[in-house]
């Protein structure tokens, strides 16, 4: 269950232009506007490869 669960994460990724690296133990995904370290990949949804919100001080 959960290698189908990180084969549809990876899809979504690759979909999203995100690469997906093992990182310590995680994943790290790097793209346009995406750079960001997680501990699994199952569960991963469109709004996880979304860029976060930037402010200035």
């Amino acid at each position: 269950m959960i290698e189908q669960s990180r084969d549809k994460a990876l899809q979504l990724c690759a979909r999203h232009g995100v690469t997906v690296r093992p990182y310590a133990g995680g994943w790290w995904l790097i793209g346009q506007q995406i750079n960001r370290v997680v501990g699994e990949l199952a569960g991963l949804c469109a709004s996880d490869l979304s860029p976060l919100p930037t402010t200035s001080r």
